[in-house]
């Protein structure tokens, strides 16, 4: 997506996307995005960004959502569909401090319980999930660590979509008659319409995912 935000509504759910840059790996150029709800008094958000630090080309989440009007400040839901450092990095401000400090986090239980399992010895995978261990893990007062099929709020559910993480999800997402699905890392490239036995490397059981 290379609009840093991009609108559309579902039923009653005003949703924006917003890009956070993009990454490169395995010969392809992967878009990073996450997506925004508003829902009566709920501002939910699915997925955080790669946040600061990480590289140069990524973690545009906060400045794209302050071009809309929206601080870290006015979420209410911070929905994990997995651990990844794309997906949990702006979890934190450059000073390590809370960006989203009124949110609720929340997380399928068996990605928490991986997240809690101590690292292996592939260094991808500990690298991936490494913001996740040190910013997440030690605060479990701040999480709602859910089961499958969990209702954040009315009609955003949790999907539980194993293979990529032992806890990844999809985001399913109903209002009156329509619906959306965000599949997170379901899948990653627009290979996998035409092949989708297509693995990557960071998926944690390929032939799960």
């Amino acid at each position: 997506m290379d609009k840093t935000a991009y609108h559309l509504e579902i039923g009653d759910f005003k949703c924006t996307v917003f890009n956070d840059g993009t990454l490169d790996g395995e010969g392809e150029t992967y878009g990073l995005n996450c997506l925004y709800i508003a829902s009566g008094r709920n501002r939910i958000l699915i997925d955080n960004g790669c946040g600061a630090g990480f590289r140069s080309n990524v973690g545009l989440l906060m400045k794209n959502m302050a071009g809309e009007g929206i601080k870290g400040g006015d979420i209410t839901h911070m929905v994990f569909t997995h651990g990844h450092i794309d997906h949990v990095g702006g979890t934190v401000d450059k000073d390590g401090k809370p960006a989203f400090p009124n949110a609720r986090y929340i997380v399928l239980q068996k990605e928490w319980e991986n997240w809690a399992t101590p690292p292996g010895d592939n260094e991808t995978h500990n690298m991936l999930f490494g913001p996740a261990r040190k910013y997440l893990l030690p605060q479990p007062e701040c999480f709602d660590i859910v089961k499958a099929n969990h209702e954040v709020v009315p009609g955003i559910k949790l999907i539980a979509a194993p293979g990529h993480t032992p806890g990844n999800a999809m985001v399913k997402i109903t209002s009156r008659g329509e619906k959306l699905l965000c599949i997170g890392d379901v899948m990653h490239s627009q290979r996998e319409f035409t092949d989708p036995k297509a693995l990557i490397a960071w998926d944690v059981t390929p032939e799960q995912a």
